[in-house]
């Protein structure tokens, strides 16, 4: 018996498992059997700390790690407790005396079971830290400031260190997801333990002027800063400390992203409750492949056993293969992702609306959908998504038109006075021609075939674009300090109503340059209207602007491509990337 056992045994790691295929009626051998999901991402996460990233694949990495107050259920596309025990208790502020009447407090109790990995609770107090630290003027957190910016105050209960109420002042409407989900909670404790923002009230963060003279003259508050962005604490396993279902093993430039599932983690007791708990992998592996033909033969090999945006045309051929069709499930949901190319309006050459117009129709967007993504994908129109309630159907598509273009780039002052096939300008005495550099992704094959394709449509227009090819953080660092003219671009969105704040007010992440004070006031006025209409007269104006200035051309909005093994029950998402690698379930052996 011993020996029929271990010849099993021997068998099995020889050969593979041997498995019905979906119609049962043929033996496909699968070479992987293990509770590990090795996924595929475009690009290496650069920190496992969310507030000190823009990257979405690093984002994908963090939230197995850390946990939020509230957590967005991919599939109900509602807002449920987390780290929280249930929605906040919210009270209006009507006292007289209270200088922040008219606002609200939202009062959040932690979860009993909520622990750091070291078995410390998890309490009001490291909400506290996490926002100090988010407002401090030396972390590199811009990105997510404005979205807690009404936050005034938050008092931590002096009998129940779980409960906190958070004091706020003319509150959004989004106000309970901006207070929950903006970012994970951080252990005070771990990430702080000289206690070094404890010395500083909360509301002294609050004030720019006042936070920056402190921390201009204070070592300390500069020390934690920088120990705070250090590698030390941001890529080394033995310093990431969270309370979400898995831990840190390796992090490195050209080697994979490794999690492992932590021994009985707190939330495992509440997975059968909400998609917040569900962590059913042993080991979350995240491999950077960039190459599509690299990605198409680890697939085929079975080295990977997740893959979104997938390259549309080895989607469909996988998809067709009898040999895949054995091994893994395809999906095609409809994404909330958008891929664009930004201006810099910054720039002198592109700083008038009528130039980028013209680019905008220099763009054969038909050709890119049927000759890149296979028909996978629609055109976009704006920066909401054509499923959003508040998208503005009046905005038509812009038409692939390059006399057009000529004919806006010669009314600002853009003409081909050499006759060498490219417009120029005289500006300051000098000769400039309209020349641009389009940052495209490298190594992406699909990134360069869509550089070389809007390359051909911009020359119809008399406009050179010089591909630039650089790694996706390098990219990213470019769009964020204003140092590009032009750069492919995508962009995941949120299933609540649009928010513009991030990227079109003149303070936060604005990586066009555009925006003015008309602009700020619509996204202000956003924050607080909570009647449909005046929403959608306000929405709809909003983009109305941004079509006629045209600071981003929007390309198109795509259909997931997605491959799963078949071991694994996988529930598809309309939420970027459109699955949850920590939702993927073992199935029963066959």
């Amino acid at each position: 018996m011993r020996f029929h056992f271990l010849l099993g045994v021997l068998m099995t790691i020889i050969f593979g498992a041997c498995v019905r295929d979906q119609k049962g009626n043929e033996n496909v051998t699968w070479n992987r059997t293990s509770n590990e999901v090795i996924c595929r991402i475009d690009g290496e996460p650069d920190v496992i700390n969310t507030m000190l990233t823009s990257s979405r694949y690093t984002v994908q990495v963090c939230e197995q790690v850390f946990a939020y107050l509230m957590y967005y259920d991919p599939y109900e596309l509602k807002l449920v407790p987390q780290l929280a025990n249930s929605q906040p208790e919210v009270q209006d502020i009507t006292s007289d005396s209270d200088p922040n009447k008219g606002g609200k407090t939202y009062t959040f109790e932690i979860r009993e079971q909520a622990v750091w990995d070291d078995g410390q609770p998890v309490t009001g107090q490291d909400y506290v830290f996490t926002l100090k630290a988010l407002f401090h003027p030396q972390v590199q957190a811009q990105r997510y400031r404005p979205y807690l910016n009404f936050v005034k105050d938050v008092i931590v209960d002096e009998d129940n260190a779980r409960k906190f109420t958070v004091i706020t002042l003319d509150p959004p409407n989004q106000a309970v997801e901006r207070l929950g989900n903006t970012i994970p909670i951080l252990p005070a404790h771990h990430y702080d333990p000289d206690g070094i923002l404890e010395t500083v009230a909360l509301s002294t963060f609050f004030d720019g002027e006042a936070i920056g003279a402190l921390v201009e003259k204070d070592l300390k508050l500069q020390e934690f800063a920088q120990r705070f962005a250090s590698p030390e604490f941001t890529r080394e396993a033995k310093n990431i400390m969270g309370a979400g279902p898995y831990r840190l093993e390796q992090l490195g430039t050209g080697q994979p992203t490794v999690l492992v599932k932590k021994e009985n983690w707190w939330g495992d007791a509440l997975a059968d409750q909400s998609p917040a708990f569900r962590a059913f992998p042993d080991r979350l592996v995240f491999k950077a492949i960039v190459d599509p033909a690299t990605v198409n033969a680890a697939i085929k090999s079975e080295e990977l056993d997740v893959v979104s945006d997938l390259d549309p045309k080895d989607f469909k051929e996988l998809k067709e293969n009898p040999f895949s069709q054995g091994i893994y499930n395809f999906h095609a949901p409809p994404l909330l992702a958008l891929y664009l190319t930004y201006i810099n309006t910054r720039n002198p050459k592109l700083s008038d609306k009528r130039v980028r117009r013209a680019l905008a129709l220099s763009v054969n967007i038909n050709e890119i959908i049927d000759n890149l993504y296979f028909g996978m994908a629609k055109q976009a129109v704006s920066p909401v998504h054509p499923l959003d309630q508040y998208f503005n159907a009046d905005l038509k598509p812009l038409p692939y038109d390059p006399e057009q273009a000529k004919v806006l780039l010669a009314e600002a002052g853009w003409t081909d006075t050499n006759q060498n096939g490219i417009v120029d300008k005289e500006i300051d005495g000098e000769l400039v021609e309209m020349s641009l550099e389009y940052l495209i992704v490298a190594n992406s094959e699909r990134s360069r075939n869509l550089g070389i394709i809007l390359q051909d449509n911009a020359r119809k227009s008399g406009v050179e674009l010089k591909l630039v090819a650089k790694t996706f953080n390098e990219l990213t660092a470019a769009q964020k300090s204003g140092n590009y003219e032009l750069s492919s671009g995508g962009r995941s969105l949120a299933p609540t109503d649009w928010e513009p704040k991030q990227n079109f007010y003149t303070v936060g992440d604005n990586r066009t340059g555009f925006g003015n004070a008309e602009t700020d006031q619509l996204i202000d006025e956003l924050q607080k209207i909570t009647d449909k209409d005046k929403r959608r007269e306000l929405y709809h104006n909003l983009q109305a602007i941004i079509y006629e200035e045209q600071p981003e051309i929007y390309l198109l909005v795509p259909t997931g491509r997605i491959v799963v093994h078949k071991r694994f029950d996988m529930e598809s998402s309309i939420i970027h990337p459109g699955y949850f690698p920590q939702h993927l379930k073992l199935k029963a052996a066959q």
